[in-house]
């Protein structure tokens, strides 16, 4: 199919200003066949953002609102089990996309034959105002690595593929963190290693003060859930450093020996960083 319909799907709690312009960096792309499945989480303030959507009068953008809050993960899901494109990806309603976003893995999709899904490098913007996306600093991804990727999500939070592979995966909602790291790494098993796009095309926006949807504080909780899940997969190094970074998210001192056990090359320069105040 040389014009397939992309579904994106987008979850939003409480940030109706921010969500208005991320459906703003969608209606900019320079492909023009998508359809966006927008879910509200029961949003205490959601009149504005409704509007939009209503006066709008584009009919590839659908917004629903829930009566109860179910969670990122759920809303999430409920986006995906919408989703009637043939390829399909997600936007973060604090985040935008450069015009290009679509068309640029688009020019890529032949790779998803052999690749789980495709990922791109990002701008930030810490609150500065800028002109153009490419004056903002670049958070360039890592080449994948499955040894890295073991040790730490080097994706990000947004990938692009085949929309029944998401549907097949979906979010677990049991995790209350690295959810996004979780069903990479699923599919990242189901389905081959990933393709990685050079070209920034997103935006992520930080330090806005709004309310993170997925703010939890049973960080640590959700993180250890997801260490469990998937610990048979990790060698002894990445056990190590899934092992510190969960210490890390307790800020929990290690012992003497707890550190000696957990130490490696790469642990002990997050841990020299850590005292550097890095």
């Amino acid at each position: 199919m040389n014009n397939p319909l992309i579904s994106i799907y987008m979850p939003t709690w409480n940030r109706q200003q921010l969500a208005i312009r991320a459906i703003k960096s969608v209606l900019r792309q320079d492909y023009e066949h998508w359809e966006m499945l927008i879910v509200d989480d029961c949003s205490s303030s959601y009149e504005q953002l409704q509007r939009f959507v209503e006066e709008l009068g584009d009919a590839r953008v659908r917004y629903t609102r829930n009566d109860f809050n179910s969670g990122a993960c759920s809303v999430r899901n409920q986006a995906i089990s919408q989703a009637t494109g043939e390829l399909i990806t997600g936007i973060d309603d604090d985040d935008e996309w450069t015009p290009n976003r679509l068309s640029v893995f688009l020019e890529h999709k032949h790779q998803l034959v052999t690749h789980a899904f495709l990922y791109a490098n990002d701008y930030v913007c810490e609150g500065q105002v800028y002109s153009q996306p490419a004056s903002l600093p670049l958070y360039p991804k890592s080449p994948f690595s499955l040894k890295l990727f073991y040790k730490r999500n080097i994706i990000g939070n947004q990938v692009f593929t085949y929309a029944s592979r998401f549907k097949a995966c979906l979010f677990d909602t049991t995790l209350a963190a690295a959810q996004d790291y979780d069903i990479f790494l699923r599919m990242v098993v189901e389905y081959g290693q990933p393709w990685k796009v050079e070209e920034a095309t997103q935006i992520l926006h930080v330090n806005h003060g709004e309310m993170q949807i997925t703010k939890s504080p049973k960080k640590f909780a959700g993180y250890f859930h997801f260490y469990r899940k998937h610990k048979d997969k990790f060698d002894r190094a990445s056990k190590k450093y899934q092992l510190f970074t969960l210490y890390q998210i307790r800020n929990k001192r290690m012992s003497l020996r707890t550190l000696l056990a957990l130490l490696s090359v790469r642990n002990t320069k997050r841990l020299a960083d850590g005292l550097r105040g890095k």
